[in-house]
């Protein structure tokens, strides 16, 4: 049996245009996630929206793709505003590190 993602629904969608250019839709682990490569070994994987739960509750794992490895996970998020706050300041952390 092969097992499909479906397509991603509204609440991703609109997640993901907030966000801005920077952030894709790509299917990680067989579930539509909303995905930043920052190009220095580090990439952002925010899971959780595609749902259809009223709630926001997304979950961010940070990855160091040199020895693929989760280096951080965020959640207690409970809407886009704040998503897009941990996001930033994550983006500024993570490229700061790759700098050191």
């Amino acid at each position: 049996m092969l097992l499909e993602v479906g397509n991603p629904g509204k609440k991703i969608r609109e997640t993901c245009k907030a966000l801005g250019k920077d952030y894709t839709i790509r299917v990680i682990d067989l579930e539509n996630v909303i995905y930043r490569d920052l190009g220095n070994g580090y990439d952002f994987e925010v899971s959780n929206i595609d749902n259809r739960k009223k709630s926001f509750e997304p979950v961010l794992y940070i990855w160091d793709n040199r020895k693929p490895h989760i280096v951080e996970t965020i959640s207690d998020i409970h809407s886009v505003e704040e998503l897009k706050s941990v996001l930033d300041q994550s983006v500024k952390k993570y490229r700061l590190l790759a700098e050191s």
